[in-house]
């Protein structure tokens, strides 16, 4: 099914390229085809959107103790790399929605001399995320997530020396679906801009059953360099596609 979406989302793009490039045709004719191009992109937010529900109701099927016991494997993978040692800063969220489990990272975390901070939303309308030292307790913020109770000290995300990131869903190409609002991808657009050095590692965090053939990648979507599920640590190829 996926696969036969992603042909006709392909078809609709190159539609959508035909109808806005410059033309000679009359007003009615021009008119029609922007229409057209109007579907096309409904229909591609539609597939993304129908991808994201099915792709969280699989993680919230997870039995409570599956659930745990995943998260703690997959976060096993991620305590195993340098960039998880003693002075290194590292950025996770605090879990929503049934994401997998960051308990034992933080856990991990401050038993190793971590430096953590996570990410709290300070403007909803402009998407705009910063990143602060996860101490002294913890408070509920945009949309019920957790973050850190005093908002001090922020850090820029492009120092970081690894980011931990949450998902719904990612391709084989380390692709990722967020839950739509674009937060991550805005914070770290950086790494679009520099061909070499990008900034800190950026791993998924989540289950097997968020991994899919597409998500209906835009060209602004976060790519991720691994994936730590409860299989293990998945490498990606850099790619440009």
């Amino acid at each position: 099914m996926l696969a036969g979406s992603i042909v006709q989302v392909r078809l609709e793009r190159k539609a959508l390229n035909a109808a806005v490039s410059p033309t000679c045709c009359s007003g009615r004719e021009q008119r029609s085809k922007t229409a057209h191009a109007g579907s096309a992109i409904s229909k591609l937010a539609d597939n993304k959107t129908l991808l994201r529900k099915e792709l969280r109701a699989r993680r919230k099927r997870l039995p409570a103790a599956q659930h745990a016991r995943l998260s703690a494997r997959a976060a096993k993978f991620i305590t195993q790399l340098a960039q998880f040692s003693c002075g290194r800063r590292i950025a996770l969220t605090l879990s929503f929605d049934r994401e997998a489990d960051t308990a034992a990272l933080i856990s991990a975390a401050r038993k190793r001399g971590v430096h953590l901070y996570s990410p709290v939303i300070i403007d909803k309308r402009q998407r705009r995320l910063r990143f602060y030292p996860l101490e002294q307790g913890t408070r509920r913020g945009t949309y019920g997530i957790l973050v850190p109770r005093r908002k001090v000290r922020p850090v820029t995300p492009r120092w970081f020396d690894l980011i931990v990131v949450p998902l719904v869903g990612v391709d084989p190409k380390g692709r990722r679906l967020g839950m739509g609002g674009g937060y991550y991808d805005g914070a770290m657009a950086f790494r679009r801009q520099r061909k070499h050095w990008r900034g800190p590692r950026l791993v998924g965090f989540a289950f097997d059953c968020q991994r899919t053939a597409s998500v209906y990648a835009d060209s602004w979507d976060l790519k991720l360099d691994d994936l730590a599920t409860e299989s293990g640590l998945h490498h990606f190829r850099e790619n440009t596609a």
